[in-house]
């Protein structure tokens, strides 16, 4: 592979300048593997209470209108850089596990992982959606909804208007078994020729739901809408606990440690909805992703040792996680039912929602009751597929947004 090659734009993902345009989608980019994809028990952890500490200490999402959140900094660890502490150790696992068997049709020096953590309330009962608690307001919404997005280099889009540079794959590996489910939907960003951003309007007839379930892994193509929103589809109560799952799991010696750590245990952390995201980014770094400070890391509390160094050697010593994962093709979720909704002359409602610096009306027009069975189905799956029938959920392109307006979230 040549050493200094240009970095253009192919479909919403940097690629370099020696690709073949004559080949098919699939051809220029194996990865994504696919649209979405869902592992469950994909890691489990020696350390779980530090761990989840660290995400939280390292946690820097602010509020905005509306309970929704965007980002803060998010980290970038370069793929040739050596993991200093166990979060960028397992932000490099998740980059290793989705490029697997792809060493030389990427440029690994301008490659890695951003990654970042979020620690929301779910003040909410699980029993109670936030639509039919009798007694709703702004301030009782799920905090933990996540606004419809896209995930992007978001820096660079300000320098080059209107081109929206995408990850090759998005995922969000869960640490709770509480909060809203991710809802994913087959819709990309608009090219860099759609000025008015007309593309985004019309129907969306699929996407997939995923409820939070502690140690589980989805990922999906960097390029897809994506988002939170509790008020359609709220989280459950059918989630099994913690306590439930772990019988399931590999009896190794980490894993026995592990089981010394139950939910309880999480203290301050109890109930929040904790996830860990990573964009697997090849050909680009991300601008305005930084690597994590020396300071930050010296005052995480997870023991952590490179595996080069001589701590493997010692018997009495315990990897903080351990990936569950084969590999990306034969751990799948089997993915077998469908959950279909049809539209209603009770429509759910409208937000309005900011993408690509638009305002957008999206319409849910199943009824409400539908959605949140949908999302009750969903739950008891874990990750489901969802069909929506034309005109059940919309997009419409409406004025630009100001720059003093909030920016579209970018979490999950």
């Amino acid at each position: 592979m040549a050493e200094n090659n240009d970095l253009i734009l192919d479909e919403g993902f940097p690629v370099l300048s020696d690709f073949k345009p004559g080949l098919s989608e699939a051809d220029r980019f194996p990865v994504p593997r696919d649209s979405f994809a869902s592992y469950t028990n994909a890691i489990t952890f020696a350390q779980r209470s530090s761990f989840l500490d660290d995400c939280a200490l390292v946690f820097n999402a602010r509020a905005t209108e509306g309970d929704e959140y965007s980002s803060g900094s998010t980290f970038f660890l370069p793929s040739l850089m050596k993991p200093r502490c166990a979060l960028e150790a397992l932000a490099q696992t998740i980059f290793k596990a989705h490029t697997e068997g792809l060493e030389g049709k990427f440029d690994p020096k301008n490659s890695g992982a951003e990654w970042w953590t979020l620690v929301l309330d779910n003040k909410t009962s699980q029993n109670d959606p936030p639509s039919k608690n009798g007694n709703d307001d702004d301030s009782e919404e799920e905090d933990d909804e996540v606004g419809m997005h896209f995930d992007a280099d978001y820096a660079l889009e300000e320098q080059a208007s209107g081109v929206f540079l995408h990850p090759r794959v998005a995922t969000i590996t869960y640490l709770s078994d509480v909060g809203v489910p991710t809802l994913i939907l087959d819709k990309r960003s608009p090219p860099p020729q759609d000025r008015e951003k007309s593309s985004l309007n019309g129907s969306i007839t699929k996407g997939w739901l995923s409820h939070p379930s502690f140690g589980k892994h989805v990922s999906f193509d960097g390029r897809l809408l994506h988002g939170a929103p509790g008020e359609y589809f709220p989280s459950t109560s059918t989630r099994k606990s913690n306590d439930d799952e772990g019988d399931s799991e590999p009896q190794t010696k980490k894993q026995k440690v592990e089981e010394k750590t139950d939910v309880k245990e999480d203290g301050a952390l109890a109930g929040k909805r904790i996830t860990f995201l990573v964009n697997i980014w090849l050909n680009h770094s991300t601008m305005d992703a930084v690597i994590l400070d020396d300071d930050l890391v010296s005052k995480l509390s997870t023991t952590w040792e490179d595996p080069d160094s001589n701590a493997k050697s010692d018997e009495d010593h315990v990897p903080a996680f351990q990936w569950n994962m084969k590999d990306i093709f034969s751990s799948q979720d089997k993915l077998t039912n469908t959950v279909s909704l049809s539209k209603s002359t009770e429509a759910a409602g409208i937000e309005d929602i900011v993408l690509c610096n638009r305002h957008v009306d999206m319409a849910f027009n199943s009824s409400l009751g539908d959605l949140h069975d949908a999302s009750k189905l969903a739950a008891k799956e874990g990750s489901m597929p969802l069909v929506f029938e034309e005109g059940v959920l919309t997009l419409t392109v409406g004025r630009e947004a100001s720059d003093d307006e909030d920016e579209e979230s970018e979490e999950d």
